[in-house]
């Protein structure tokens, strides 16, 4: 059975033709590149991040503590290495706490963030705003700032996570758990390295909220673009874990 939208693979022209790059799609670096640039001509996100887009969607939702336990540290830097140097590598056959300290760490990487950091007074406004309606409005207007290449990513990010935190049962990862791990990936206010520890630690804490809010509500923020996806039901998930905190590794 092929994987429901978004996690179905669509391999470019450029990888099927250049097998030698097939890891990263392109000759240059997988991380630390700004994402457009690694893009494929017809809009594709990277081929590796593809696949571990639909590995982490198959695997994910049954691994407990996905993106919160840690990996090897040999293996993430070996696979990490092999990934950089455009090597393929069959991402399928891979541990899912591998792949998501992977995706994390490419996250991460991305210059000025996925969510940009010269919009996070933006997204803070837009949750200021009184009624969930408004926010999901607010929210919407923002996304649409977003380079074509990071509003896409961040679409096929927010539904993985939505199909995982509603599979807390297994995964033990919900919604807040998953926003506490990756949030700090995704955005940071532009001057965060000017900021004392109290005064970040308090971005931290609203960037996480926005985060699990953009998890919850990615089907009302993104209708067209999640009306084909497939989740459950979210039912009674299971309380959040103990001291549930993103792993640096």
């Amino acid at each position: 059975m092929g994987l429901p939208w978004p996690f179905a693979l669509r391999r470019t022209p450029a990888a099927a033709q250049a097998p030698g790059q097939a890891g990263s799609g392109c000759g240059r670096a997988l991380f630390g590149q700004p994402l457009a640039a690694l893009c494929g001509e017809d809009g594709s996100l990277p081929q590796p991040i593809q696949e571990m887009l639909a590995a982490l969607h198959k695997e994910g939702p049954s691994t407990e503590g996905v993106f919160r336990r840690a990996a090897s540290g040999t293996q993430f830097r070996e696979l990490r290495e092999t990934l950089d140097h455009g090597a393929h590598v069959d991402l399928g056959s891979q541990p899912a706490l591998l792949l998501a300290v992977i995706l994390k760490d490419f996250l991460r990487s991305i210059p000025a963030k996925l969510l940009v950091t010269d919009l996070y007074e933006d997204w803070m406004a837009a949750m200021q705003k009184s009624s969930k309606e408004e926010k999901v409005e607010e929210l919407k207007a923002v996304a649409e700032k977003l380079p074509g290449a990071n509003l896409l990513l961040l679409k096929r990010l927010l539904a993985l996570l939505q199909h995982i935190g509603h599979n807390a049962s297994s995964s033990r990862m919900t919604a807040s758990n998953l926003a506490i791990c990756l949030g700090p990936n995704l955005l940071s206010p532009p001057n965060e390295d000017l900021l004392p520890l109290e005064a970040m630690l308090a971005v931290t804490e609203k960037v996480n909220v926005l985060v699990a809010f953009l998890i919850e509500n990615c089907g009302d923020i993104f209708v067209e673009e999640m009306a084909g996806r497939s989740c459950p039901s979210a039912g009674e998930l299971p309380a959040p874990m103990d001291g549930a905190t993103g792993d640096r590794i």
